[in-house]
Parts: structure tokens; C-alpha cells; sequence
């Protein structure tokens, strides 16, 4: 078995339906593979009143594996209710291969993919001051990368929900996935190291019950980051996906709110 299938099983779309909600701006960016210098165009939505985004606070949200914006649409408008429905702007993309983006997903993709996006925010007139990064699953890796090591935006705060700590502990801990360290190829998603270099505040929320990637996971990560205030939820009864579902959507967004002001 070969993880690098397992950690990419993506959807593709013809067209999205998101633009059909109000408050949301569908858009297109480049991201460009850094060793061949190819571009790939990927899709970004804001949701959010996007003539005040210069001046607003903005939650860069990074998903999960195997599906593609529309059907995160409903947490990203959880996030959209922050403080007040639109509140807070909510920006999201779709990596290479997944939704309507062209491309190929890759470990180092992800970084470049998140790399547009900012590149995109950035020329809204958005600062890394008022963004904080929200990533789930396959989203944490990198969110805990860009947190690290993408100087010229660092964000105010992370949240990062039922993160892996590695490749080789999500092969140990995992109850679903039985792959030997050995045939993971080049995957490292190494984020329980990464996460060292993070000098930011964390939140970290993590289903008690999670099957696929084991809580274990999730408590390296918050012990080895030394950024300063961080928060742990732990969530009884919860499993990979379900964490906003299990706590509720008011609690959820007010555990979001209370992090984002502290």
C-alpha cells in the first residue's frame, strides 16, 4: 500500500456551487511548482464582504483530504459566524487536483497552493496580523508549515483541528490505516517538528474517538509547541470529521471567538 494515494483521494468539480450563496467570491489564483517554475491555476472563495477585507480580520481556512470547497462549505460558514454572521472574512482554497483547481496534489504543493492564497490576500490589502489559520486534517500540514517558516506573513494566532503529528506515528497509532513507515515513500507531513518552530498561539481541538488520525497525534503536537498561550479541546465522543457536529455549532464558534480575542 502506498500512502501518497491514501493522503490525496480527491474529488474534482466541473463547476462549484458555492457561488450560489451570498457573501461569497469565487476566485482563481496561480500557484507555481518552485523546482519547475510550472503555474497551475486554483480556486479560492472568500465569504465575507470582501469591499472591507483591507481593513478586516480574516480566518485563512485550510480543509481536509478527499473532497473539495463545496463540501466544506458548511464549516466554513460555521467559521462565517464568528462573532456575528460576516464578522469576520473566511478565506478557503482548493489545492491542485481537488474541486475545479488543475494539477497534481504533492506535499510541497500544499505549501505552494497556501502560498497563492496569501499571495492573494496579500493584494486585497490583508495583513498576517489580522489573519489567523484554521486548518483540519490534511489542512494542518500547512498550516503548521507557513505558520513556521513564511516570514513575511505571520498570522496572529493558528487552529488547527485533528492534526497528524507525522507519517510514520499516523502508521503506528492509526486503527484504520495498516502501512508500514517503509512503503510511505516520500510523504513526511512532519508537523510534530514543525510545530517547534512556531512562535504564535495555538488552539488545538481533537475528537477523543478519532479512528484515523489517534488523538496521539494531536497531544505531540500541543506539547511540543512553545509559542506561547495555547488552548487544547479535547472532544468526548467526537471522531475524525465530527468535532463542530459533537460540540454544537454555538459552542464550537464561541470556542473559535473566546481564541481569536484572548
Amino acid at each position: 500500500m502506498n500512502l501518497d494515494g491514501l493522503a490525496f483521494p480527491r474529488q474534482t468539480l466541473d463547476e462549484y456551487e458555492l457561488e450560489d450563496y451570498d457573501n461569497v467570491q469565487l476566485v482563481s489564483m496561480t500557484s507555481v511548482d518552485e523546482e519547475s517554475g510550472e503555474e497551475y491555476t486554483i480556486y479560492g472563495a472568500y465569504i465575507g464582504d470582501i469591499s472591507s477585507i483591507a481593513t478586516d480580520t480574516v480566518i485563512l481556512y485550510c480543509h481536509g483530504q478527499s473532497r473539495h470547497m463545496d463540501a466544506y462549505w458548511t464549516r466554513v460558514d460555521l467559521l462565517a459566524h464568528v462573532a456575528g454572521h460576516h464578522h469576520y472574512g473566511v478565506f478557503m482554497m482548493d489545492y491542485r487536483g481537488y474541486g475545479m483547481s488543475e494539477g497534481t496534489p504533492t506535499e510541497r504543493g500544499l505549501y505552494e497552493d497556501v502560498d497563492a492564497s496569501i499571495s492573494w490576500l496579500r493584494s486585497q490589502g490583508v495583513e498576517g496580523g489580522r489573519t489567523f489559520y484554521y486548518g483540519f486534517s490534511l489542512g494542518c500540514i500547512p498550516v503548521i508549515d507557513r505558520a513556521a517558516y513564511r516570514e513575511d506573513f505571520k498570522p496572529a494566532k493558528i487552529m488547527l483541528e485533528s492534526p497528524l503529528s507525522s507519517v510514520e506515528n499516523l502508521a503506528q497509532s492509526s486503527l484504520i490505516l495498516d502501512v508500514d513507515p517503509q512503503f510511505m515513500t516520500t510523504l513526511e507531513f512532519n508537523n510534530v517538528e514543525k510545530i517547534k518552530d512556531v512562535d504564535v498561539p495555538l488552539l488545538w481541538m481533537h475528537g477523543v474517538e478519532d479512528d484515523y488520525i489517534a488523538i496521539t497525534n494531536g497531544e505531540m503536537i500541543y506539547e511540543n509547541h512553545s509559542g506561547g498561550y495555547k488552548e487544547a479541546i479535547r472532544v468526548e465522543g467526537a471522531g475524525h470529521g465530527d468535532v463542530p457536529v459533537v460540540l454544537k455549532a454555538n459552542p464550537y464558534i464561541e470556542i473559535i471567538e473566546n481564541f481569536m480575542k484572548h
